[in-house]
């Protein structure tokens, strides 16, 4: 499932979200621009399950059946998540009476492609102070760079 919280940058044409209607639009922006096929939930107003799990931007998290996460990441990448759900699946399947399967965890540093291009147009459909408050971002961070 995919979890929409809030609009990542808004601005005069996709705002923030001030109605629960205007939430729900927003999200099926989203599913319509990104081509999202799979169950979409919305979180309430105030960010509660957004909360809950962290708080970032562009988080995935990957929960079993039984409650436990078996994945999660601090940016989304779609190719890393099916890499990692192919390998999951294998090793569940694997095990066998002759051969136990015994599960471990890991941390890495992946890297995900981005598309500027892509990224500046969805930017530019938010409006003109989605675009300003990036750009400011941007500055922050370069100069965090320096130093």
């Amino acid at each position: 499932m995919f979890l929409y919280t809030n609009e990542a940058h808004p601005g005069e044409h996709v705002p923030h979200h001030d109605t629960w209607e205007r939430k729900l639009a927003n999200a099926r922006l989203l599913r319509d621009e990104v081509g999202i096929g799979r169950p979409i939930l919305v979180d309430d107003l105030t960010g509660t399950v957004h909360r809950a799990f962290g708080g970032m931007p562009n988080m995935t998290w990957v929960v079993d059946r039984g409650g436990l996460v078996v994945y999660k990441a601090n940016w989304t990448s779609a190719a890393n998540i099916e890499g990692f759900l192919e390998r999951y699946r294998t090793g569940r399947k694997s095990g066998s009476a002759r051969v136990a399967m015994s599960r471990y965890e890991t941390e890495q540093i992946e890297f995900r492609r981005s598309d500027p291009v892509q990224f500046q147009r969805a930017l530019e459909r938010n409006g003109p102070s989605a675009v300003t408050e990036f750009d400011n971002a941007h500055a922050i961070w370069a100069r965090r760079d320096e130093s």
